[in-house]
């Protein structure tokens, strides 16, 4: 009948929308229903029936045709509610207007229906609890999922279900909610570490509320967001505007951490945007089973239920009545009447699922942003976080491209990338962050390895001639190869090993001569200041190229206007590097020079070499030139300059699961962000000559991480640093970039 077709609502029930023929209930205005008082006039000519009348009136057409016998429809069904189960799977089917309706902004945002007359907004009550016998409450709960899959788009709402209650066999459980994984809410797009944000096992469990938890550590309330008091809470749910996660919990989620866990969520998740709703098999609340009894068999059910703001109980003989109930002093009091309970079968979800899957949100409004919630990688490889997984000479180009004109009147930035973080590539910039960078750890941490890195990453940041490197290997080579790998790169100037005293006297004498020179050359300016005006002076006059013989200095130049240039001063504008370039020195075993072994080759000469790398962390800034040093020992180092000025920090975990190279970068402001150091000098991997292979996947499966090909390294294949260097020589050749000498010229 047209009262089943447009409604599940019994035409008898209290609050249905067929309670009394002609009364209709008023319609959301966001969806612009036409009124069911002033009818259009039929067109003349072909009349069509009732499914079409529907499809019109659910694409929100202002015109729409009646059918050609009118009292075959109900008054009161002209305007249907929008969250009515017909309504919605038409809304799915078109698509139309209505369908993920509810953007950022609207009112009836996580507002959703429970039946006829009985309505819930999630962002008041925060979490919301079942409870019902098992084949009743699974069709309430697929229809209250599915209104919100209908009304929000993925972008501005994500779903996740947790269904690992082992009481019910994972045959029950997949038949319950396969059809869930055919939304498009249920796609990791934040970061996750699965194929869906589905749990059936313990595992996944563990990894989709560590996701969430996660989030809320980057809250507003921060890593003690589970210890925040109920008004705290309350208030910064208020301010929260998106985007949302809706968690389902079918069930007892099992292990004691997991209903620690998922009970906070359900208290403390609407301060970060993720409601929860929890279901609990319980008996339905009759005269033999008063509403108490029945809130107490459900949070014994599901322990997260005790934790919800409000809760709705199937109730009447065949629990086809909803009543809803206001969590206050752990004692529901209620909030509203009793409704009949809006239900759907599984073949139903499977259709209305099946219908959103292929579709995508078209360019709307700007979503939110979510931040992601993925957890720090085991390894994670540099060129990748660069955007560099096939270096070539153009991108290359167009990175340095990109960063002149960023650093434009600075004299140029020095960014360093360092690795993976939960949120994607973590560094920072020298001139704004620094100006040094000390990274501490123990041996085996992987500090030789990030050095590397740093190298690397500021390669790949700014042309050869506007930045080079200094390298020096503290330990004397007694670690191995050290910064020798980085030597490949053209930015490098040089490379000292601190074993042989005469060399290190020379490095520590060239050092403070190249600072000397730009004291003279910076005449008390600021080295970003001087690079602003000479910038500005290129651009008032464009400098002619001078002749040969003025670039011998044995022909006087020529006026231009009333510009005299000196032979000298054409010489420098000639082909070649600048005269003041970003220097970046990189120091491994900063603790070995200060502390230099009773049996070092270059302990005589240890001590003029730490006086130059003082002078650098204490002039740097000024001059241009940035040191970053690593050290095993940082009670060694803690009275030198270098630690005493620094504020942008590494430090490093100790060698331990999953690796080296866990570290914490930590900001002058006191910002903490965990990553996972990039490693640079691993061989190019080896997956080109991989068969693909095809498996099937169950619905139980799409939690688990998705099966990686499995990555080999080739044995005597170049490591990517390697591969990195060839392609940063061949592109400074290409725009003609001379490297940075030290010591300069005369």
């Amino acid at each position: 009948t047209p009262k089943c077709a447009l409604s599940s609502a019994d035409a008898d029930g209290p609050g249905s929308i067929c309670a009394a023929p002609g009364r209709a209930p008023a319609p959301d205005p966001a969806y612009g229903s036409p009124s069911a008082a002033e009818p259009a006039e039929p067109p003349a000519g072909r009349r069509r029936g009732l499914g079409a009348w529907a499809r019109k009136w659910v694409r929100g057409d202002e015109a729409y045709e009646v059918p050609a016998e009118p009292e075959a429809v109900p008054a009161a069904c002209a305007a249907p509610d929008p969250d009515d189960p017909a309504a919605l799977l038409l809304a799915a089917l078109g698509p139309t207007e209505r369908l993920w309706s509810r953007g950022p902004g609207h009112p009836g945002v996580l507002d959703l229906g429970l039946g006829a007359g009985s309505r819930v907004d999630l962002r008041a009550v925060g979490s919301l609890g079942l409870a019902g016998p098992r084949a009743r409450l699974a069709g309430v709960a697929r229809s209250v999922v599915a209104q919100l899959a209908a009304l929000h788009a993925p972008g501005q709402l994500e779903i996740v279900l947790v269904c690992t209650d082992r009481a019910r066999p994972l045959a029950e459980r997949r038949r319950d909610w396969g059809w869930l994984g055919w939304l498009p809410h249920v796609r990791p797009a934040h970061g996750q570490d699965c194929r869906l944000l589905l749990a059936y096992d313990r595992d996944q469990a563990a990894a989709r509320t560590g996701e969430l938890t996660r989030r809320l550590d980057d809250g507003p309330l921060g890593t003690h967001w589970a210890a925040a008091d109920p008004e705290g809470v309350q208030q910064a749910a208020r301010v929260y505007r998106g985007p949302y996660t809706l968690l389902v919990l079918d069930g007892d989620p099992g292990a004691g951490p997991l209903r620690d866990v998922t009970g906070r969520l359900a208290s403390h998740g609407p301060a970060g945007g993720i409601h929860v709703i929890a279901l609990a098999d319980a008996p339905a609340a009759t005269p033999a089973s008063p509403v108490a009894d029945t809130y107490e068999a459900a949070c014994a059910g599901t322990p997260a239920f005790r934790d919800c703001g409000a809760v709705a109980l199937l109730s009447g003989d065949v629990a086809t009545a909803v009543r809803t109930f206001a969590v206050t002093g752990g004692r529901p009091v209620p909030c509203g009447d009793t409704a009949t309970a809006d239900a759907v079968s599984a073949a139903w979800a499977e259709r209305f699922a099946r219908a959103l899957a292929p579709l995508r949100a078209d360019g709307g409004p700007a979503e939110p942003y979510r931040p992601a919630a993925a957890a720090l990688p085991a390894t994670a490889r540099l060129l990748d976080e660069l955007g560099l997984a096939r270096a070539t000479p153009a991108s290359l180009m167009a990175r340095w491209a990109e960063a002149t004109d960023q650093g434009q009147g600075t004299g140029g930035l020095a960014e360093i990338v360092l690795g993976s973080g939960r949120r994607g590539a973590v560094g920072a910039e020298l001139v704004h962050d620094g100006p040094h960078l000390l990274i501490e750890g123990p041996a085996g941490s992987g500090r030789t390895e990030l050095l590397r890195s740093v190298a690397a990453s500021l390669s790949a940041a700014a042309r050869p001639d506007r930045l080079g490197l200094v390298l020096l290997d503290g330990a004397g080579g007694e670690r191995g190869d050290g910064l020798l790998p980085c030597t490949e790169l053209p930015h490098a100037s040089a490379h000292l090993v601190a074993s042989d005293p005469l060399r290190m006297r020379e490095f520590a004498q060239a050092l403070g001569a190249e600072l000397k020179r730009r004291h003279e050359l910076l005449d008390g300016v600021a080295f970003a200041e001087w690079h602003a005006r000479r910038e500005l002076g290129d651009r008032m006059v464009s400098p002619r190229r001078p002749t040969p013989g003025e670039q011998r200095g044995d022909i006087e130049p020529q006026r231009t206007g009333t510009l005299r240039l000196r032979a000298s001063a054409l010489r420098t504008e000639a082909a070649g590097p600048s005269p003041l370039p970003r220097l970046v020195v990189l120091v491994d075993d900063f603790d070995a020079l200060v502390a230099p072994g009773l049996g070092s080759t270059g302990r005589p000469a240890a001590g003029s070499v730490v006086r130059a790398l003082e002078a650098v962390a204490r002039e740097g800034a000024r001059l241009g030139v940035h040191l970053v040093a690593t050290t095993a020992r940082p009670d060694r180092t803690a009275e030198t300059g270098l630690a005493r000025l620094t504020t942008l920090r590494v430090e490093l975990d100790a060698p331990d699961q999953p690796g080296p190279g866990r570290a914490v970068l930590r900001y002058a402001d006191g910002r903490t962000v965990p990553f996972q150091a990039g490693r640079v000098t691993g061989r190019i991997p080896r997956t080109a000559t991989l068969r693909p292979t095809v498996v099937p996947v169950e619905w139980e499966r799409m939690g688990d991480p998705p099966a990686r090909r499995p990555v080999r390294e080739l044995g005597n294949g170049p490591t990517d640093l390697a591969l990195l260097a060839s392609a940063l020589d061949r592109a400074s050749h290409l725009v003609s970039a001379t490297p940075v000498l030290f010591p300069p010229a005369p």
